[in-house]
């Protein structure tokens, strides 16, 4: 059995459900051989995922920016990868504080309009909670309901009202993805255009996107990724190659419970298992992975 390649996962340092430890455990018993954790919008885990590598492991620093393009006058909102960066750059630094700074601002304003309407806020729980991390914020302050033992009828309601108001970090929470390919490049790191499949867009829409990115710098495409169906990793494979870019492969895992089933390394029902992209050719390449900590 061969080796994997997993470019896409995420942790509990974002809005993942597993620590770093307990990612690379999984992704080591599905045979994944070079594994990136790309968190959104930060970078808070490289540290501790270099230390819980298994010495037959390859580890990709990664990011998975919140951003958008503009396109025939629309915004549309898109996700873009970075790999193999200088963690320690000054463009990309300020990037990670600006939505790091939108986040904590769009969590506080979300705990003043509940002040308002109940009064009263399980403070011991939300004290335990990282006030600046990306997730979702909301369903974790129900969590601290239920542990302080607030009405069923309340917990319930905000539920819903949670529910029908999805909670975001606003509109303006994206970066334009211009600066996001400056801030990736200016550290010296690879840029992937993340699942283009999974923004519910035609190929006739997704492929003037990937024309737009390829014009402002990016370096690759996720070609193979647990939404695609076979046909849809071809077409991304052929505009891969119209444009001459990069192609990588991720799972875009989070989580088990209430998940479709997807796996590191696997995708869902094994329509991943890739064992060589050019992506991760170039990363190995160039160097731009570590290993295990001695």
């Amino acid at each position: 059995m061969g080796k994997y390649i997993d470019m896409h996962v995420h942790t509990n340092k974002s809005d993942g459900m597993f620590s770093c430890n307990e990612v690379v455990d999984m992704a080591h018993e599905n045979n994944t051989e070079i594994l990136a954790i790309t968190d959104h919008d930060t970078i808070n885990g490289i540290n501790m995922f270099q230390n819980c590598l298994y010495e037959d492991m390859k580890g990709v620093k990664g990011v998975e920016f919140s951003s958008y393009i503009i396109q025939n006058g629309q915004k549309i909102r898109l996700h873009i990868l970075g790999y193999g960066f200088d963690e320690n750059n000054e463009k990309l630094a300020i990037l990670l504080t600006e939505t790091k700074e939108k986040r904590l601002n769009a969590h506080i304003e979300l705990l003043n309009f509940l002040q308002k309407r109940l009064k009263k806020l399980p403070e011991k729980s939300l004290a335990s909670l990282d006030m600046e991390k990306y997730c979702w914020f909301d369903r974790e302050v129900i969590k601290c309901m239920e542990q302080e033992n607030f009405p069923l009828e309340t917990i319930n309601y905000y539920k819903q009202y949670f529910k029908t108001n999805r909670f975001s970090y606003g509109t303006d929470y994206d970066l334009p993805v211009s600066r996001v390919i400056d801030g990736i490049h200016a550290a010296g790191g690879l840029v992937v255009f993340a699942h283009p499949m999974a923004y519910k867009l035609s190929r006739e829409q997704v492929e003037p996107i990937i024309k737009n990115l390829v014009s402002l710098g990016i370096d690759g495409i996720e070609v193979y990724q647990s939404d695609c169906s076979y046909a849809d990793s071809e077409f991304l494979q052929k505009q891969a190659a119209k444009y001459n870019v990069l192609t990588s492969v991720g799972s875009d895992f989070h989580r088990l419970i209430n998940s479709d089933g997807r796996l590191i390394g696997h995708g869902i029902d094994d329509n991943l298992c890739i064992q060589e992209t050019s992506l991760t050719n170039k990363i190995l390449s160039k160097k731009m992975y570590f290993s295990k900590k001695n």
